[in-house]
This record gives structure tokens, C-alpha cells and sequence, in this order.
């Protein structure tokens, strides 16, 4: 008989962690070994009962559960990190991939993924829930299409589209690059006709949508 996947659990609300570990439960070839309710026990159990996988919840007291892998990061530790979250938002999931975590699980989605994910993880493959993969391929495509789009401006027009994002007004602008204020509106006129922009407040409305693409 193979030998079982030695997982952890750690999710601070406890109802939620009981139906973690009953639906694990259901698999014969997973054992699990530990439970917290916090980031800190985790790591604990972590460093001391070294399992194959730890199932962080990435909002936790005082350690989350990226504070923990951020803690593991460069240990010669054999327990692979996989994310439980409620979140979408594609900088969580930059920020793990960073920290080299093995998995990305939508809470929402538990009941249908778990199983499948700590038996891939477990392989040495990357699992992400199939209801966000979806998500982060069409924002990875409205990120590359911003970039396409910021291709087309010079440096100097970025950095004023930059400052817009900021909130600065054209005199604002114009005394912090020390150039005229007409020359600032010649160049948020020729930004406007590059990206198609029409309106009085189109192109700061733009500058705030895309502030994060402009950092």
C-alpha cells in the first residue's frame, strides 16, 4: 500500500475547518495529521510534523497564510503550500506564485476541488481552482491589452498619465516636470487621440481605472 499524503489544515473559522477535514477525510489515501486555527500554529505543526501539504487559509490572525509560505520561503522544507481564499484578485495570486505556493483554492469551490488538488499537488503538480483560472486568464488579457495600449505613448506621456492617476491637475503637473501647462495639455491631447478617448474627464476616468497597470 502507497504510503497516505500527510496533510495539515489551518482556517480560523471553525466550521469551515471541520468541513475541510471531513471532506479530506472521505479520501483512504490522505491522513490527516494536524489542524490550527491560526497562521503561527501552523507553522508550528509545520515545522514540526513536517507533512506533505499544508492547507492555509490566506486570512488568518497575526501569520496568514501567505505570512507563513513568506516564512518557509528558502527553508529546505518538504511541505508543499496550497492557498485556500475567498479572493480573486489577481495580486493575491501574483503573490503566491512569488512565494512559490503550490495551489490556489476558491473557498466556494472546496467541496468539488480539494480532493483533486491535494492529489496533484502531492504528484509536484500546480492546481488552481478551474472557477478562477477562467477569471485570471481574461484579467491577463485586459493587463496585456492596457500594455498593447501604453505602447503607444512616450515615456514622457506615460509619466504625466501617471501623475493623472494621482490626482494632480495639469498645473500640478506642469511645476512638478518643470514644463509649461500648455505643454502638459498637448500632451494629455495627444495621449487622448492615441487611446480614443473623447470627453472633458475621459482621460483622468481612464488614469484611475488603470492606475494599477501604471505602477
Amino acid at each position: 500500500m502507497k504510503n497516505k499524503i500527510r496533510i495539515i489544515i489551518a482556517d480560523d473559522h471553525h466550521i469551515f475547518r471541520k468541513g475541510i477535514i471531513s471532506i479530506a477525510a472521505e479520501d483512504s489515501s490522505i491522513e490527516i495529521i494536524g489542524e490550527s486555527a491560526s497562521g503561527g500554529e501552523a507553522l508550528e505543526l509545520i515545522e514540526t510534523l513536517m507533512p506533505d501539504i499544508a492547507i492555509l487559509d490566506i486570512d488568518m490572525p497575526v501569520l496568514s497564510g501567505l505570512d507563513v509560505a513568506r516564512k518557509l520561503k528558502g527553508r529546505s522544507n518538504i511541505t508543499k503550500i496550497v492557498i485556500l481564499t475567498i479572493h480573486k484578485d489577481k495580486e493575491y495570486f501574483d503573490e503566491a506564485l512569488e512565494l512559490d505556493i503550490k495551489a490556489y483554492v476558491l473557498k466556494e469551490s472546496i467541496a468539488n476541488d480539494l480532493i483533486d488538488c491535494i492529489k496533484e499537488v502531492a504528484r509536484g503538480n500546480y492546481y488552481i481552482s478551474p472557477s478562477i483560472s477562467g477569471y485570471l486568464v481574461e484579467s491577463n488579457k485586459d493587463h496585456r491589452h492596457e500594455e498593447s495600449l501604453f505602447d503607444k505613448l512616450t515615456p514622457a506621456e506615460l509619466q504625466i498619465l501617471k501623475l493623472l492617476a494621482q490626482n494632480k491637475t495639469s498645473a500640478q503637473i506642469a511645476k512638478e516636470l518643470f514644463r509649461s501647462i500648455r505643454t502638459i495639455e498637448n500632451h494629455r491631447n495627444n495621449i487622448c487621440k492615441k487611446l480614443g478617448l473623447e470627453g472633458q474627464n475621459a482621460l483622468l476616468l481612464y488614469a484611475y481605472d488603470n492606475k494599477k497597470h501604471l505602477n
